[in-house]
């Protein structure tokens, strides 16, 4: 077969896993994430093929490259499928009472007469080698493994962990069992079940390849094909191969699925629009574009951008003094848990990329805050919110310092919007500005609004105001809102003597009858009277919140009280943004 040529034939599971070939899963491959769905899908399918009669069951197509070692592929596509029919046989192994016949099939020995060296079929991820060498390519290793995992004995970061896939297959596979003939099963995997293998002989090839097949395993993200795509690119072996493991180790520490939203950040961050297309379809057209370079100049961009989104975001750490490091972490920390929407975050990012400034950071995350806050509480639709934040990356790109973006972040006014297609707030207008926030502020209806996010949020940035910052270490656990004034009273309550009806339909929801608990709530104690409800949640004692604590100093809940708080936390509010 030369450089172009293109090998495709149709294989039995026993052929593959047989001498004639042994596999190796490139650093640049997704680890294992097939979960419990996936296996029980994969046991149950080759299940009812057998009971059904079929001669063949197809389980799809593998895309291997040939390596220098005679029998030696690379899983370029079907990774996940091969190890889990690994995992499968481990499992068979161990259930059944000719455990060394059926490890060959895991463990190829070593044949001096035909050249064959000792090797395991197929090696792993380096991340799960050790791990594969002692519980799945071992006799009774699949106990031994299940026996420490239920011990706790081994650990695991998540239930994305790798490890805890691994649990996942051993679990699935081994309940199922027990109620089957086993060998009757594995005769008909090792005979009847069939993949196309096809194989080409340079990695080039079997990128291109790997985009377009449509095989059984789990659907390509976009960050997949991006990987594919950028690792393709690069012509050097051994940088190709050092490329890989910058990725591997991005993937291990923030996972796939805070990759995928990275990938979006660099989008908005160099687009500076809203997606209009397929996100990997405009990566495709940065690159024709000349705003992103295939192949490492990618990889070193989203790197950068994984570091700063780590450390700056999910792990919120600035290097100036403890009031302004506890500000920002408390107000990012915030944002990220409940604002419900990432937008905010590539303006961030852009922000930090191009000035690399944590004594800046503070003063751009409270203004970019204000303005996130104050268009949520316009009711800015998802368009327009999108193009007002991308000015602010417009802004960025074309500031000269960081101290130019500050200044100007509120009110800068790119020449070539279309008018009329979104809303502009006035942050110049003081007026307008204030009338938005009292109108919401004033809603009847603010608990329940936008899901009870904003009251939630709005509270919190309060009680955040009433701490000695330099001391305070933010917000953890569940947060809930709940309202002093009962949502529903029993009629024999004082509560019912305190308020009259209509006073009720227009108060309870409102931001003056709210505070801020930890935990879930307590559906009973909601409607006890004030005395108890103080003492109970309230109080210094019970409460970890600011806000909810002032309420110990309340000697009745009426409506003098709660109208008085009600304007006492719309003026503080004000007092905080409008400034």
């Amino acid at each position: 077969m030369d450089d172009n040529n293109i090998e495709a034939k149709e294989v039995s599971v026993g052929e593959l896993f047989s001498p004639n070939f042994m596999f190796k899963i490139p650093i640049y491959q997704r680890n294992l994430s097939w979960g419990s769905e996936d296996f029980d899908l994969l046991f149950e399918d080759i299940y009812d093929a057998m009971n059904n009669g079929q001669n063949q069951y197809f389980l799809g197509s593998i895309l291997l490259q040939k390596t220098d070692t005679k029998k030696l592929y690379e899983i370029v596509d079907g990774q996940q499928r091969l190890t889990s029919l690994a995992i499968l046989l481990a499992v068979l192994r161990d259930y059944s009472e000719d455990k060394d016949k059926i490890n060959e099939y895991l463990y190829q020995k070593e044949d001096e007469y035909k050249d064959i060296p000792a090797q395991i079929r197929i090696t792993p991820w380096a991340d799960l080698d050790e791990m594969f060498q002692k519980y799945v390519y071992s006799i009774d290793g699949t106990n031994l493994f299940l026996e420490k995992f239920n011990q706790n004995q081994i650990n695991y970061k998540d239930t994305q962990d790798p490890y805890y896939h691994i649990y996942e297959g051993l679990k699935t596979f081994k309940s199922k069992l027990a109620d089957i003939d086993t060998t009757k099963y594995l005769k008909y995997l090792l005979n009847n079940v069939y993949m196309v293998h096809i194989i080409t002989n340079t990695f080039e090839s079997a990128y291109r390849l790997f985009n377009v097949l449509n095989a059984r395993g789990v659907p390509l993200s976009t960050y997949d094909l991006l990987k594919s795509e950028n690792l393709g690119a690069i012509q050097d072996n051994n940088k190709r191969e050092h490329e890989a493991l910058k990725l591997r180790n991005i993937e291990n520490t923030l996972g796939l699925k805070e990759l995928d939203k990275i990938i979006g950040f660099i989008r908005t961050i160099k687009t500076q629009e809203k997606a209009r297309i397929n996100i990997y379809e405009e990566y495709r057209a940065l690159f024709d574009k000349g705003l992103l370079e295939r192949g490492s100049n990618f990889i070193n961009c989203l790197d950068s951008t994984s570091t700063i989104y780590q450390k700056k975001v999910l792990e919120p750490e600035i290097n100036t003094n403890p009031q302004d490091q506890n500000a920002y972490k408390t107000i990012i920390q915030l944002m990220t848990r409940f604002i419900p929407n990432s937008d905010w975050i590539p303006p961030l990012i852009a922000f930090y990329e191009k000035f690399n400034s944590d004594k800046h950071l503070p003063e751009f995350t409270l203004l970019l805050e204000k303005k996130v806050l104050v268009e949520w509480m316009a009711s800015f639709s998802p368009t327009e919110r999108i193009t007002s934040l991308n000015k602010i990356i417009k802004l960025v790109d074309i500031s000269n310092s960081p101290e130019e973006t500050i200044d100007k972040l509120l009110y800068y006014k790119p020449k070539d919007v279309t008018r009329g297609r979104a809303r502009v707030l006035d942050f110049s207008n003081k007026e307008e500005i204030q009338s938005i926030i009292t109108n919401k502020l004033n809603d009847p209806q603010l608990y329940s609004i936008f899901g009870g996010k904003l009251a939630r949020y709005i509270l919190l940035r309060l009680d955040m105001e009433l701490w000695d910052l330099a001391a305070f270490h933010g917000y953890t656990g569940m947060i809930t809102v709940e309202h002093i004034l009962p949502q529903n009273p029993s009629h024999s309550s004082e509560w019912t003597n305190l308020f009259t009806d209509d006073e009720r339909s227009e108060f309870t929801n409102k931001l003056g009858n709210l505070v801020l608990l930890s935990g879930r709530k307590n559906s009973q104690a909601r409607n006890f009277e004030f005395d108890k409800k103080k003492n109970v949640y309230f109080a210094k004692k019970s409460a970890s919140f600011q806000i909810t604590q002032q309420i110990e100093n309340y000697e009745i809940w009426d409506l003098d009280n709660l109208q008085n708080r009600h304007d006492m936390l719309i003026n503080d509010f004000l007092d905080i943004f409008l400034v």
